[in-house]
Protein backbone atom coordinates (compact mmCIF):
# COMPACT_ATOMS: atom_id res chain seq x y z
CA UNK A 1 0.00 0.00 0.00
CA UNK A 2 2.90 2.44 0.76
CA UNK A 3 5.28 1.50 -1.38
CA UNK A 4 4.24 3.82 -4.28
CA UNK A 5 3.86 6.49 -2.20
CA UNK A 6 7.61 6.01 -0.53
CA UNK A 7 9.60 5.26 -3.56
CA UNK A 8 12.96 7.44 -3.31
CA UNK A 9 12.14 9.15 0.31
CA UNK A 10 15.37 7.05 1.64
CA UNK A 11 16.99 7.82 -1.72
CA UNK A 12 16.28 11.82 -1.63
CA UNK A 13 16.56 12.19 2.33
CA UNK A 14 20.08 10.78 2.40
CA UNK A 15 20.96 13.24 -0.22
CA UNK A 16 19.25 16.42 1.75
CA UNK A 17 21.13 15.18 4.83
CA UNK A 18 24.35 15.18 3.01
CA UNK A 19 24.36 17.68 0.55
CA UNK A 20 22.06 20.38 2.18
CA UNK A 21 22.09 20.32 5.67
CA UNK A 22 25.38 19.02 6.54
CA UNK A 23 27.85 20.85 7.60
CA UNK A 24 29.70 22.20 4.68
CA UNK A 25 25.88 22.11 2.73
CA UNK A 26 23.99 24.16 0.95
CA UNK A 27 22.11 26.02 3.54
CA UNK A 28 25.05 26.12 5.81
CA UNK A 29 26.99 27.67 3.66
CA UNK A 30 24.37 30.65 1.76
CA UNK A 31 21.12 30.69 3.63
CA UNK A 32 21.17 32.85 6.70
CA UNK A 33 20.44 31.06 9.68
CA UNK A 34 23.90 29.00 8.75
CA UNK A 35 23.83 25.24 10.23
CA UNK A 36 23.79 26.25 13.77
CA UNK A 37 20.62 28.35 13.23
CA UNK A 38 18.90 25.63 11.28
CA UNK A 39 19.04 23.64 13.66
CA UNK A 40 17.60 25.29 16.30
CA UNK A 41 14.59 26.04 14.04
CA UNK A 42 14.32 22.65 13.38
CA UNK A 43 14.50 21.55 16.93
CA UNK A 44 11.44 24.58 17.41
CA UNK A 45 9.55 22.93 14.45
CA UNK A 46 9.60 19.81 16.42
CA UNK A 47 8.38 20.92 19.73
CA UNK A 48 5.61 22.79 18.66
CA UNK A 49 4.68 19.45 16.27
CA UNK A 50 1.13 17.39 16.61
CA UNK A 51 -0.08 15.18 15.05
CA UNK A 52 -3.06 17.04 14.54
CA UNK A 53 -1.32 19.08 12.48
CA UNK A 54 -0.45 16.10 10.02
CA UNK A 55 -3.95 15.17 9.29
CA UNK A 56 -5.60 18.20 7.03
CA UNK A 57 -9.40 18.01 8.17
CA UNK A 58 -7.88 18.61 11.98
CA UNK A 59 -5.54 21.02 10.78
CA UNK A 60 -7.92 23.26 9.02
CA UNK A 61 -10.07 23.19 12.04
CA UNK A 62 -7.59 23.76 14.35
CA UNK A 63 -6.07 27.03 12.33
CA UNK A 64 -9.95 28.40 12.24
CA UNK A 65 -9.42 27.79 8.36
CA UNK A 66 -12.69 26.47 7.69
CA UNK A 67 -14.66 29.13 6.53
CA UNK A 68 -12.30 31.23 4.90
CA UNK A 69 -12.88 32.25 1.43
CA UNK A 70 -11.05 31.66 -1.86
CA UNK A 71 -8.62 29.19 0.12
CA UNK A 72 -7.84 26.23 -2.68
CA UNK A 73 -5.46 24.79 -0.73
CA UNK A 74 -8.05 23.69 1.82
CA UNK A 75 -10.74 23.03 -0.79
CA UNK A 76 -8.16 21.04 -2.95
CA UNK A 77 -6.59 19.54 -0.12
CA UNK A 78 -9.66 18.28 1.54
CA UNK A 79 -10.72 16.76 -1.07
CA UNK A 80 -7.78 14.62 -1.78
CA UNK A 81 -7.21 13.28 1.96
CA UNK A 82 -11.06 12.09 1.63
CA UNK A 83 -10.14 9.85 -1.69
CA UNK A 84 -7.13 9.00 0.08
CA UNK A 85 -9.11 8.14 3.09
CA UNK A 86 -11.86 6.36 1.55
CA UNK A 87 -9.50 4.29 -0.48
CA UNK A 88 -6.78 3.31 2.54
CA UNK A 89 -10.26 2.11 4.10
CA UNK A 90 -10.96 -0.33 1.37
CA UNK A 91 -7.95 -1.71 1.16
CA UNK A 92 -7.09 -1.98 5.22
CA UNK A 93 -10.42 -3.19 5.94
CA UNK A 94 -10.18 -6.40 3.84
CA UNK A 95 -7.17 -7.26 5.64
CA UNK A 96 -8.17 -6.14 9.46
CA UNK A 97 -11.49 -7.33 10.14
CA UNK A 98 -11.55 -6.08 13.76
CA UNK A 99 -9.77 -4.14 16.23
CA UNK A 100 -7.88 -7.10 18.12
CA UNK A 101 -6.08 -8.53 14.78
CA UNK A 102 -4.57 -4.79 14.57
CA UNK A 103 -3.58 -4.91 18.15
CA UNK A 104 -1.79 -8.36 17.86
CA UNK A 105 0.39 -7.46 14.41
CA UNK A 106 3.26 -7.42 16.06
CA UNK A 107 5.35 -6.04 12.89
CA UNK A 108 3.02 -3.32 12.26
CA UNK A 109 3.07 -2.02 15.97
CA UNK A 110 7.18 -2.26 15.63
CA UNK A 111 6.86 -0.23 12.57
CA UNK A 112 4.87 2.29 14.12
CA UNK A 113 7.08 2.50 17.46
CA UNK A 114 10.12 2.87 14.55
CA UNK A 115 8.31 6.12 13.07
CA UNK A 116 7.95 7.32 16.59
CA UNK A 117 11.00 6.86 17.84
CA UNK A 118 13.57 7.32 14.77
CA UNK A 119 11.07 9.69 12.65
CA UNK A 120 10.07 11.74 15.81
CA UNK A 121 12.53 11.02 18.16
CA UNK A 122 10.41 10.15 21.00
CA UNK A 123 9.72 13.74 21.36
CA UNK A 124 6.40 13.16 23.04
CA UNK A 125 4.29 15.61 20.19
CA UNK A 126 0.85 15.88 21.07
CA UNK A 127 -1.10 12.80 19.71
CA UNK A 128 1.69 10.95 18.03
CA UNK A 129 1.09 7.06 18.37
CA UNK A 130 3.30 4.80 19.54
CA UNK A 131 1.21 1.62 19.03
CA UNK A 132 -1.91 1.67 16.84
CA UNK A 133 -4.96 0.12 18.45
CA UNK A 134 -7.87 0.13 16.69
CA UNK A 135 -8.76 -0.23 13.16
CA UNK A 136 -9.53 3.29 12.37
CA UNK A 137 -6.53 4.80 14.11
CA UNK A 138 -4.97 2.60 11.43
CA UNK A 139 -6.53 4.01 8.69
CA UNK A 140 -5.72 7.65 9.58
CA UNK A 141 -2.44 7.38 10.74
CA UNK A 142 -1.30 5.59 7.06
CA UNK A 143 -3.73 8.57 5.25
CA UNK A 144 -1.73 10.82 7.28
CA UNK A 145 1.71 8.93 5.85
CA UNK A 146 0.64 8.91 2.12
CA UNK A 147 -1.29 12.68 2.09
CA UNK A 148 1.84 13.89 3.53
CA UNK A 149 4.46 11.82 0.62
CA UNK A 150 1.69 12.90 -2.12
CA UNK A 151 -0.75 15.81 -1.81
CA UNK A 152 0.83 17.91 0.91
CA UNK A 153 4.67 17.65 -0.41
CA UNK A 154 3.38 18.27 -3.32
CA UNK A 155 1.77 21.56 -2.36
CA UNK A 156 5.06 22.91 -0.47
CA UNK A 157 7.63 21.64 -2.62
CA UNK A 158 6.29 21.36 -6.39
CA UNK A 159 6.26 25.03 -6.44
CA UNK A 160 9.22 26.69 -4.63
CA UNK A 161 11.33 27.05 -8.15
CA UNK A 162 8.20 29.06 -9.83
CA UNK A 163 7.53 31.17 -6.56
CA UNK A 164 11.32 31.41 -5.28
CA UNK A 165 13.03 31.45 -8.85
CA UNK A 166 12.62 35.54 -8.27
CA UNK A 167 14.78 36.09 -5.76
CA UNK A 168 13.50 38.91 -4.53
CA UNK A 169 10.15 36.77 -3.43
CA UNK A 170 12.17 35.15 -0.70
CA UNK A 171 16.26 35.89 -0.10
CA UNK A 172 17.81 33.09 1.23
CA UNK A 173 19.88 35.68 3.08
CA UNK A 174 20.79 39.98 3.21
CA UNK A 175 23.94 41.30 3.14
CA UNK A 176 22.54 44.07 5.18
CA UNK A 177 19.52 44.41 7.73
CA UNK A 178 16.04 44.96 6.06
CA UNK A 179 14.62 48.51 6.61
CA UNK A 180 12.89 49.59 9.65
CA UNK A 181 11.63 52.97 8.32
CA UNK A 182 8.65 53.15 5.63
CA UNK A 183 10.40 55.37 2.62
CA UNK A 184 13.95 55.14 3.17
CA UNK A 185 14.73 52.31 0.86
CA UNK A 186 16.14 53.06 -2.52
CA UNK A 187 17.53 51.24 -5.46
CA UNK A 188 20.55 51.57 -4.21
CA UNK A 189 20.28 50.24 -0.58
CA UNK A 190 17.95 47.39 -1.93
CA UNK A 191 20.89 45.67 -4.35
CA UNK A 192 23.09 46.30 -1.30
CA UNK A 193 21.22 44.12 0.92
CA UNK A 194 19.86 41.34 -1.13
CA UNK A 195 22.35 38.36 -1.90
CA UNK A 196 25.16 38.13 -4.21
CA UNK A 197 25.30 36.89 -7.50
CA UNK A 198 26.52 33.51 -6.41
CA UNK A 199 24.80 32.78 -3.09
CA UNK A 200 21.54 33.38 -5.73
CA UNK A 201 22.67 31.10 -8.20
CA UNK A 202 23.44 28.54 -6.10
CA UNK A 203 20.20 28.43 -4.12
CA UNK A 204 18.01 28.82 -7.10
CA UNK A 205 19.85 25.91 -9.06
CA UNK A 206 18.89 23.63 -5.01
CA UNK A 207 15.62 24.85 -5.78
CA UNK A 208 15.42 23.93 -9.70
CA UNK A 209 16.50 20.97 -8.80
CA UNK A 210 14.49 20.15 -5.75
CA UNK A 211 11.30 20.72 -8.21
CA UNK A 212 12.03 18.70 -11.00
CA UNK A 213 9.70 15.41 -10.95
CA UNK A 214 11.71 11.98 -11.54
CA UNK A 215 12.18 10.53 -14.65
CA UNK A 216 10.31 7.85 -14.19
CA UNK A 217 7.15 9.92 -12.13
CA UNK A 218 3.83 8.58 -11.62
CA UNK A 219 0.68 10.27 -10.65
CA UNK A 220 -1.54 9.58 -7.64
CA UNK A 221 -3.91 8.53 -10.50
CA UNK A 222 -1.89 5.65 -11.42
CA UNK A 223 -0.17 4.98 -8.14
CA UNK A 224 -4.08 3.77 -7.01
CA UNK A 225 -4.54 1.86 -10.01
CA UNK A 226 -1.00 -0.07 -8.69
CA UNK A 227 -2.14 -0.78 -5.94
CA UNK A 228 -5.38 -1.66 -6.51
CA UNK A 229 -3.71 -4.32 -9.21
CA UNK A 230 -1.57 -5.64 -6.32
CA UNK A 231 -4.48 -5.73 -3.99
CA UNK A 232 -6.36 -7.80 -6.53
CA UNK A 233 -3.39 -9.94 -7.17
CA UNK A 234 -2.95 -11.35 -3.56
CA UNK A 235 -6.90 -11.68 -3.33
CA UNK A 236 -6.22 -13.78 -6.03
Amino acid sequence: LLIPHTRYTLHINFLARKRLISKDGLFTQFSASGGEGMLTILRRSLSSMTYSSLCMPEDIAERGLKDVPNFYYRDDGLRLWDIINRFVRGVLSYYYKNDLEVQQDSELQKWVLDIFEHGFLSHPCPGIPQKLTTVDSLIKFVTMVIFTGSAQHAAVNSGQFDYDGWMPNTPVSLQLPPPTIKGKATEETMLKTLPDVNTTVQIMATLWVLTQQSSDFVSMQKSVYFMLSNVLYFQI
